[in-house]
């Protein structure tokens, strides 16, 4: 009989790390379900295709789990893990040039759900549903540049430190590009106003 697994939910990442380097490789498990949301949130926000960001998400807990041992003791894991995340997806785009548009019916985390439904909901408040679907729209008409910079900032809730970090840019570079991404952002959604 195996004996259970420990609650491991309770440990600081610094004890994890410490277990997964003296061999208890299972406690990766815990790490995995602390930031699984976060890395494929901003995995499909850079990539726009659930299936990509599945499989950015994958290589990068890959690449992570192999360079735990190099992890900063005291840095929280999260941001760590994340540059690598954007990194990968980034990656992944130079390297294929067909890219799908995301859709608002493609599957997304949790079950499969698609954004139309996330945000279909009766009970919302209409005005909130289609300003949410609006700002989607906008964002995936942004060059891939302005969507990986604004995704690495809002949805990975990176430092500009960590974007400089993960692109290999200065961060007056980093800010300089984040504002100009915010102002295509701002420039997208007018141009669908005007649409509409």
């Amino acid at each position: 009989m195996t004996p259970p697994r420990p609650d491991r939910s309770a440990f600081t990442d610094d004890e994890l790390v410490r277990l997964v380097c003296g061999g208890e490789t299972d406690a990766f498990a815990e790490i995995v379900r602390r930031t699984r949301r976060s890395a494929y949130l901003l995995a499909r926000r850079i990539t726009r295709n659930h299936e990509d960001a599945d499989d950015v998400v994958q290589e990068s807990y890959v690449k992570a789990f192999r360079a735990l041992d190099r992890f900063d003791s005291g840095a929280a894991i999260a941001p760590w893990l994340l540059t690598i995340v954007a990194r990968t997806a980034l990656s992944s785009l130079r390297s294929t040039k067909r890219r799908a548009a995301s859709s608002l019916d493609d599957p997304g985390p949790d079950g499969g759900v698609s954004l139309a439904e996330r945000t279909a909901d009766p009970g919302s408040d209409p005005e909130a549903v289609d300003r949410r679907l609006e700002v989607e729209r906008a964002f995936g008409r942004l060059s891939e540049e302005h969507r990986a910079i604004l995704a690495m900032r809002v949805d990975g809730d990176l430092s500009y430190a960590s974007i400089a970090e993960a692109l290999g840019i200065p961060i007056g570079t980093v800010m300089s590009r984040l504002a100009r991404a915010r102002e295509s952002l701002v420039e997208q959604m007018g141009k669908f106003r005007k649409v509409l």
